[in-house]
């Protein structure tokens, strides 16, 4: 199982929402490339992340930024908020993002996904009460849970990110049940995201065999030591 380990930005801030609520920003620190180093030495090396801005403008705001995060980062990486067009696709693999993360467009526009070549596209799956949301999780999406299924599939996407709402940034633990399901309907690789707040977590997510999980406010309140979760995950 590989760690991804969140960095959410906003204002050229690293922060961390509650349930993916704007009114609710936590700022960890003003130097995102400070944090980033600081995990690097701890030995992280996979990362997720989100353009906060980006997600609520519909297009990348800290483009200058991640290009700085890419050039550090040693392994995967992977990009999600504002990608909304082929142009923002192309760019990101440009600068060599390994997983570019889309939302709203590929549910509202179904054109849009398979227009791509979609090595290295991770399609956001972002659950509250059994349904998928859009538009920064304030909207229902016009399709139902088999049908995002059956469209990953046919488009052959890298991954799902699969994000319980209801745990996001709650520190609850994950949602297994719904990781369960849709690991039931689909053989394509699950990023886990949303509620992580022990070694334990760590743990029962591996044995149910997602692929990736994202790892964020756990770190920074310290629940989770980053030395401990790779030794975990290392064996």
């Amino acid at each position: 199982m590989k760690i991804l380990f969140a960095m959410d930005l906003l204002d050229g801030k690293c922060v961390r929402l509650t349930k993916g609520n704007f009114g609710q920003v936590k700022i960890y620190s003003e130097d995102p490339l400070k944090v980033l180093d600081e995990m690097l030495e701890e030995g992280a090396r996979d990362f997720h992340v989100v353009d906060l801005n980006g997600a609520k403008d519909g297009e990348p705001r800290h483009l200058g930024l991640i290009k700085k995060i890419r050039k550090k980062v040693p392994g995967y990486l992977q990009i999600g908020g504002g990608v909304r067009t082929a142009e923002v696709v192309h760019i990101y693999r440009e600068i060599g993002i390994d997983g570019i993360i889309i939302g709203t467009r590929a549910y509202t526009d179904p054109e849009f996904l398979p227009s791509l070549k979609c090595k290295g596209i991770v399609l956001g799956l972002d659950i509250l009460h059994g349904k998928p949301m859009i538009m920064g999780w304030k909207k229902e999406a016009p399709m139902e849970l088999s049908e995002v299924i059956d469209l990953a599939e046919k488009c052959g996407i890298s991954a799902l990110l699969v994000t319980a709402i209801e745990k996001d940034g709650t520190l609850d633990g994950p949602d297994f049940q719904i990781l369960k399901e849709i690991m039931s309907l689909t053989q394509i690789p699950i990023i886990a995201s949303g509620g992580v707040a022990t070694l334990m977590d760590l743990s029962l997510l591996s044995k149910i065999g997602v692929y990736g999980v994202v790892l964020g406010k756990a770190i920074y309140e310290k629940k989770i030591q980053i030395k401990d979760a790779i030794k975990l995950i290392l064996g």
